[in-house]
């Protein structure tokens, strides 16, 4: 807590301060409120239980923290669970910081969530139309004179600012996150839906539970009225529950009533009195029958739904017959833009209106299944042949029953499924919050589920957006080498899409701490989203007693991600070379998840180490093949230099939008330029080279060259396991070591000049003296 003092300084002129702790009520944890002065419980309806600031910060350490007491205009915001375990935001609380750009904003003590403080004078908050607490949102808002309530406070800044005057802007958030849907709803007396012929109405009113009535109306009886005028109200308003409000049908209705008289065409201010008297029927009927008891289903789903429903004619359409199979083609045709099934992964994937997504235990397909049970029953009311919509009616309340639900979902497994491969195909689509970039024409389009994308960036796109600060950190980490800035645009332009035509992985190294490796790939992790993956370093490393059939998650969660990081492996890791040929490569890759099949990908993503230590390579040729490029990091920031806050700056929604346009341009500089490496980069690749040719370094130590040397190859490698054995390197085999003396001289097979029996020798070098015993 000892970042309270970052409060701002306006808070602590007044008395409304407190201490608190977390304390256990009903079996819950609840914050409870303290008097600072006295230790007594404060009461949110006292103010004069609260203190000063001063008050409040002597004795906190006896407490769990301190809070305040919404007062003095000063008010809150409160965002639960929207902070990210990596820092990032949820998409209702970057919408909702945005009114509130120079605002003092902190994180709660939990850190999952955030407290925006400010002050509004002279509100008119009414609780009619607004939520104080709107929970589908999780927004609560405490506005002092509305509301008496205390928040905690942290001092854990998120966004420095101040006690900002939000009166003229309050309304405007207040009508965009916190209106309560309206309680008053129209009849629709545009809407008239009729579902019986004239003869079921009168059947069907002639057995309601006000048949006396309608019996006595129906035949002429008015003896209960006071008028003849009221008694034709009630007829007409009878009619008009029965008949849907459908004007047409009440009047015909009435006029086979005992009640019709001349009257009813009289003519009466421009129309008829019988024309007036169901109007006024027709405004007071709020609810009408219905051949199937959902009055909300309507709600459910919109008139394209039903429209769609029309067109494929399910109950004329054979290929959907009242059958299992019947059932399961349907619920496959209706859905099948939105779910698929995956013969793979064994599980159904659907579409949330940005990405295709697994549905874990198919909960949204059982999800589907149901609105599409509900829209049946209202798409049977539909039919205007009685004696069809009462057996359709019939067969759609059989999609109510979930067992019969379950067989449908088996059953519609095989109609439209599709493989993994179909996926995220195109590798210049890059799928954002608010729609998908083509990163190759640099055109933007809304989102589509036939992309068949599964991966949403973290960012929106804004073709204007720019971040100044990240321009200025790239350079200050490159140390002002404006190659290595370029080369490191287009490597994350290039990490960008999911072409991996150069074959390459990059590592950021850096000896030293504090040299901005970590920052920028965790921003970059952050616009990528779903696109970014961390792995683990043992992914990439030798292992022992691997086993083929094994399964590879490590591996199998990488298809379709395009940036792969990897963060502070240990001193000892030595990279597979095999893996990451093929992870580089564009082979095929088999992977799969536990308990699921195993399917191909083709990787799309770009392997991005940063590190203070190099891992070792056994392998020369992954280096000799221009795999790895060594981008050096040597700028070290000192304590004095650190922006504390750089990260949380890098992570507003309008600075990732503009980091993403700078690393479209660094894309569209590899497009036109390619891959030209600078010299800082070759140096750092061609030094990583020479260090882990270890051969290459017990040559260079351990031997001289002497034209008319020479040397037994079996003593030779005697001489390097030993050398190995004093430094701790990994031992090559006699085969990879024999093939290694080939490349830097000549080995032959022959007699050795002092005699002796033909063996191979290694010819232009001796050993250096003191190595002499290993002969």
């Amino acid at each position: 807590m000892s970042n309270i003092e970052n409060i701002p300084a306006e808070m602590k002129e007044h008395d409304i301060f407190c201490c608190w702790k977390e304390e256990m009520r009903n079996g819950k944890k609840t914050k409870v409120p303290y008097n600072a002065r006295t230790g007594s419980r404060a009461s949110s309806n006292d103010l004069s239980t609260f203190s000063s600031y001063e008050d409040a910060v002597k004795v906190m350490n006896d407490y769990t923290g301190i809070g305040f007491i919404v007062s003095h205009d000063i008010c809150a915001i409160d965002l639960d669970d929207c902070v990210g375990e990596a820092g990032e935001l949820n998409e209702i609380a970057q919408n909702v910081i945005v009114y509130f750009p120079n605002s003092y904003i902190e994180k709660s003590p939990s850190g999952s969530g955030l407290h925006i403080y400010f002050k509004v004078s002279n509100v008119d908050y009414d609780t009619d139309v607004y939520y104080i607490n709107n929970r589908k949102l999780d927004i609560e808002v405490y506005i002092a004179g509305v509301t008496n309530h205390f928040l905690t406070l942290t001092g854990d800044v998120f966004q420095d600012g101040s006690l900002v005057d939000m009166t003229d802007t309050l309304p405007q958030f207040l009508e965009v996150f916190m209106k309560r849907p309206s309680t008053v709803r129209q009849n629709d007396l545009d809407e008239a839906v009729s579902y019986l012929s004239d003869e079921s109405v009168i059947e069907k009113a002639s057995k309601s539970v006000n048949r006396k009535k309608f019996k006595k109306l129906w035949s002429g009886n008015i003896l209960s009225y006071e008028s003849r005028s009221e008694a034709d109200l009630a007829l007409a308003s009878i009619l008009g529950f029965w008949c849907g409000r459908d004007i047409e049908q009440m009047d015909r209705l009435f006029r086979k009533s005992g009640l019709m008289r001349d009257k009813w065409d009289r003519k009466q201010s421009g129309t008829t009195y019988g024309q007036i008297t169901l109007e006024t029927a027709r405004r007071n009927v709020f609810t009408t029958y219905k051949p199937y008891g959902i009055s909300s289903a309507r709600d459910d789903f919109s008139d394209d739904d039903l429209e769609r429903l029309k067109n494929m004619q399910p109950f004329k359409n054979n290929h959907y017959a009242c059958t299992d199979i019947g059932n399961s083609n349907l619920f496959a045709d209706y859905y099948k833009s939105v779910a698929r099934y995956i013969p793979e992964r064994k599980k159904w994937f659907v579409y949330n209106g940005q990405a295709w997504e697994s549905d874990t235990g198919n909960l949204k397909v059982m999800q589907f299944c149901k609105q599409l049970a509900n829209q049946l029953m209202y798409y049977s009311l539909s039919i205007e042949d009685e004696n069809i919509r009462k057996t359709y009616i019939d067969f759609a309340k059989k999609w109510q029953v979930r067992r019969n639900r379950e067989i449908i979902l088996r059953d519609a497994q095989d109609v439209h499924p599709i493989s993994m491969t179909a996926f995220d195909t195109n590798q210049y689509l890059l799928n954002c919050k608010n729609g998908t970039l083509n990163l190759r024409t640099n055109t933007f389009h809304p989102h589509c589920s036939e992309d068949f994308i599964t991966k949403v960036a973290g960012v929106h796109y804004d073709p204007f957006a720019r971040c100044e600060r990240w321009e200025q950190f790239v350079h200050e980490v490159m140390s002002g080498d404006v190659e290595k800035a370029t080369f490191f645009q287009k490597c994350l332009g290039y990490a960008l899409t999911g072409d991996t035509r150069y074959e390459t992985m990059f590592i950021l190294f850096g000896a030293t701490t504090r040299n901005g490796k970590g920052t920028s790939m965790e921003t970059f992790l952050k616009i990528c989203g779903d696109y970014g993956k961390t792995s683990r370093p043992e992914t990439i490393g030798m292992k022992i007693n691997s086993s083929s059939s094994a399964p590879s998650e490590d591996v199998a969660r990488l298809a379709g991600s395009r940036f792969v990081n990897i963060s502070e492996p240990d001193k000892k890791l030595t990279l597979s070379a095999a893996l990451l040929k093929t992870l580089t490569g564009n082979d095929t890759i088999n992977a799969r998840f536990l308990h699921e099949n195993s399917f191909e990908f083709k990787p799309q993503f770009k392997l991005f180490i940063n590190t203070n230590h190099l891992p070792h390579v056994t392998d020369l040729t992954l280096l000799t093949s221009g795999r790895v490029k060594i981008i050096p990091f040597e700028r070290h920031f000192e304590a004095w230099e650190q922006d504390k806050h750089l990260k949380s700056t890098f992570s507003k929604a309008e600075n990732l939008s503009g980091i993403l346009n700078w690393a479209i341009e660094g894309y569209q500089k590899l497009q036109e330029t390619g891959f030209d490496v600078p010299t800082s980069v070759q140096d750092a690749t061609l030094a990583y080279h020479r260090e882990n040719d270890k051969i290459g370094l017990f040559i260079e130590e351990q031997l001289t060259e002497d034209m008319n040397g020479e040397e037994r190859t079996a003593a030779l490698y005697e001489a390097y396991q030993s050398w190995c054995y004093a430094n701790g390197y990994y031992v090559e085999n006699a085969r990879n070591f024999n093939s290694a003396l080939s490349n830097a001289g000549q080995v032959v097979r022959k007699r050795p000049r002092a005699g002796g029996e033909k063996t191979t020798l290694f010819l232009g070098y001796t050993l250096k003296e003191g190595q002499e015993f290993l002969r």
